[in-house]
C-alpha cells in the first residue's frame, strides 16, 4: 500500500481515512506523508475501543493526537465505525478528550 502513495498524492490525495494504527506505523506516517495527507481515524476500534479502560484511553487519544496532530493534518476519530461491544465510557472519554483538546489552555 505504501509505495502506491506517492502517486496518489501526485494526483490529489490529500485526507487519508481509515488510518490504522494496528497495521501502520503512525509515526513512520507521518513523518513521510504528513507534509501532503491528513491523517482521520487512529484510534482503535479492534485493539483500543472495546479493550482498554477509560485512562489508558485517555493516555492513547492523547498520544495519537500529539504524534499525528503535529503541526496539524489530522482529524482525531476512530478509525472505523465504533462497534457494539464499546463500553459506553469510553465512547465518553474519547468526546471529552478531544473537547478538552479543542478548548485549549485556559
Amino acid at each position: 500500500m505504501q509505495e502506491l502513495f506517492p502517486d496518489l498524492i501526485d494526483m490529489g490525495l490529500d485526507i487519508f481515512n481509515t488510518f490504522q494504527p494496528e497495521l501502520m506505523d503512525v509515526a513512520f506516517w507521518k513523518r513521510e506523508y504528513g507534509r501532503h495527507l491528513t491523517f482521520y481515524g487512529g484510534i482503535s476500534t479492534q485493539q483500543v475501543l472495546p479493550r482498554v479502560g477509560p485512562e489508558e484511553l485517555k493516555g492513547i487519544i492523547r498520544k495519537m493526537m500529539h504524534v499525528i496532530g503535529a503541526d496539524g493534518g489530522y482529524i482525531v476519530a476512530p478509525t472505523h465505525a465504533i462497534p457494539r461491544d464499546v463500553p459506553p465510557e469510553n465512547i465518553v472519554t474519547f468526546i471529552q478528550v478531544v473537547r478538552n483538546q479543542m478548548a485549549g489552555p485556559g
